[in-house]
């Protein structure tokens, strides 16, 4: 049925075909590894929370009022652990829309 060139080929192809891998996916991002170590939250916003001053320019907001927010706000931006990946905490995630809504308006 087949000549010995062609189960040749077929044992060639069947092999490349095996060896050949797919590109892994990664669940999280090595920059978005570092971010709390280097991102914006952890390094500016933890340092603004000892300047009143410098937090109210930066989220338009008292520190108490930030805190009040997020404390009406934390049941339904929390997100749970998982072993995959931790998430963005629920501080963070509030500073973050409340960052990107001044830049907006």
């Amino acid at each position: 049925m087949f000549s010995s060139s062609d189960e040749e080929e077929l044992l060639l192809l069947y092999a490349t075909a095996g060896s050949q891998q797919k590109k892994k996916r990664i669940w999280v991002h090595e920059i978005n590894k570092k971010r709390e170590n280097y991102g914006e939250y952890h390094r500016l916003c933890r340092e603004l929370e000892s300047h009143e001053d410098r937090f109210y320019l930066y989220f338009r907001m008292s520190q108490d009022s930030f805190e009040e927010l997020y404390q009406l706000i934390l049941p339904r931006i929390e997100k749970i652990t998982t072993n995959w990946r931790k998430p963005i905490s629920a501080r963070e995630r509030l500073a973050i829309c409340l960052r990107y809504a001044i830049k907006n308006t």
